[in-house]
């Protein structure tokens, strides 16, 4: 039924606003859940019972399809349109008051066996969940528990890349939001935001202080930080209160990224998706768009193939660069890679690009290409995703954002730049650059004497050029334009690169 297959659901994460209360008996609170299902609603049903009932066994409410799923319909595809929720839709359905301290459970039954329909169950404003629906239903178990009195949440998003280029990063702190989770109103919530590269403390900001009221969200901004040099880099937002807060657990959200030499990635290197494909003999692409800040020479494209769900070893594939139009669409195929054989299961390819390709500043589409001989398994996260980024065509299906198909994940296919050779013949700097940043001149050491010296600034153009008499050297730098520069040493057959800021 699905043009695009999947092995395990993408998550999605649901934020219910706090609203006032029914008036419940004493020890009993509201219940509340969101459903979202996927483009085939029809094919959901589920049901509350007490927990470890079963399906229909002291049901205590219904939803859904009831008239043609029930507890029995797992499987049978017999549904159809019309009947029980709409396609891509969220529904709150409300179970009314429930007993403090008890446990029950959501028995879910899918139609068709592939699963589609998310739940998030909110009790005075504290969610539990999602839940997410997968083959043909699930169980799923929450106990009702009353929230705290103050008690605060943080909430915002990581940045949209999880290895980025350090000719290409900029402000890495994104807002947040802190969220009253508790029954009662706080006073002087304020966001804190640190930013570590490794274990050093680089960057410190907190925001001015705010009251939020109970199950509301206030949203907070907090001054940027732009990394300056390779390495690895923590974010950590925390929350706090004047009040006394009853649960530390969620006052913190951190993500780390890590600013590299050449590298664009937006998963996290984690298959939990499985792999993703275009089925029915179809050909056709998936893709992640990358932004550059500045030009840039595309060498290759490494992309993870999953190779799990049937046997594709033998099988050749590529990675195409697509353009994008005014509108953010993906347009006209720029260039395709050289072809890779796939061989085993949750495999790391390279494809060179050859020649490599220079860019200019820009959004493109880089896209893994799957012909009418099989069926593709490229890896993807499902738990960390970018909305409006991954894109999906097949044959007489234009290009459309995977999310549209209800799948909400990163390709685990990635851009690999540098500024002046394929992979098989650019090696790693093996000199080293002091000060860096610089203001004056920059100390080369361990270079090779007689080779060639060049700088070039992050639009490709040569600012410098000479040759080393020595194995130590001084650069003036005095005349650059403040910004990135990358140093180009070569001799005979040798490359080596590296970077450094000019102040």
């Amino acid at each position: 039924m699905e043009p695009i297959y999947r092995i395990i659901f993408s998550s999605i994460f649901f934020l219910i606003s706090f609203t006032s209360l029914a008036q419940c008996p004493g020890g009993q609170v509201e219940v509340t859940v969101a459903v979202e299902t996927d483009s085939w609603g029809y094919e959901s049903f589920w049901d509350v019972t007490p927990a470890g009932a079963g399906c229909g066994n002291g049901t205590i409410l219904s939803f859904g399809n009831i008239a043609q799923i029930g507890c029995s319909g797992a499987g049978n595809q017999d549904a159809t349109g019309g009947n029980g929720y709409g396609s891509n839709t969220t529904t709150i359905e409300n179970l009314g008051c429930l007993t403090i301290e008890n446990c029950y459970d959501i028995n879910f039954v899918d139609d068709w066996g592939d699963g589609g329909s998310t739940f998030t169950v909110t009790i005075m404003g504290i969610e539990q969940g999602p839940f997410v629906g997968s083959g043909v239903g699930n169980v799923f178990n929450f106990c009702v528990t009353v929230p705290f009195i103050n008690n605060v949440a943080v909430k915002s998003e990581p940045y949209t890349y999880t290895k980025m280029p350090l000719s290409q990063v900029g402000n890495i702190i994104k807002d947040a939001s802190i969220i009253s989770v508790g029954a009662g109103n706080v006073t002087g919530a304020n966001l804190s935001v640190q930013v570590f590269k490794e274990s050093n403390l680089l960057y410190s900001t907190t925001s001015t202080p705010q009251n939020v009221a109970a199950g509301t969200t206030s949203n907070f901004t907090v001054t940027g930080f732009t990394p300056l040099e390779t390495g690895t880099y923590s974010v950590v937002y925390t929350a706090a209160i004047l009040e006394v807060d009853e649960d530390f657990l969620d006052n913190t959200y951190s993500f780390t990224l890590e600013v590299s030499d050449s590298i664009f990635a937006r998963d996290n290197g984690i298959n939990d998706a499985g792999g993703m494909g275009i089925g029915g003999n179809l050909s056709g692409y998936m893709g992640n768009i990358f932004e550059l800040n500045a030009g840039e020479i595309l060498s290759s494209a490494s992309a993870l193939i999953d190779n799990s769900t049937f046997d594709i070893s033998g099988k050749t594939f590529e990675v195409s660069l697509f353009a994008l139009d005014n509108s953010g669409v993906p347009s006209a195929l720029l260039a395709t890679s050289e072809s890779a054989t796939i061989g085993g299961i949750n495999q790391w390819y390279d494809l060179r690009f050859s020649p490599p390709l220079s860019l200019s500043a820009g959004n493109y589409l880089l896209a893994i290409k799957q012909d009418s001989s099989y069926q593709q398994q490229i890896g993807a996260s499902s738990s960390i995703s970018t909305a409006g980024t991954c894109w999906v065509s097949w044959t007489n299906q234009p290009w459309t954002l995977a999310e549209t198909f209800d799948f909400h994940v990163t390709l685990m296919l990635r851009a690999n730049f540098n500024e002046f050779a394929a992979l098989s013949n650019l090696e790693k700097s093996s000199f080293t650059i002091f000060p860096n940043p610089a203001e004056h001149e920059i100390r080369l050491s361990d270079i090779y004497v007689g080779s060639t010296l060049e700088i070039y600034s992050t639009s490709g153009q040569l600012v410098h050029s000479e040759v080393m008499k020595s194995s130590n050297a001084s650069v003036q730098i005095e005349k650059l334009e403040p910004g990135m520069y990358t140093v180009k040493l070569t001799s005979g057959s040798h490359v080596s690169c590296a970077k450094f800021i000019k102040n």
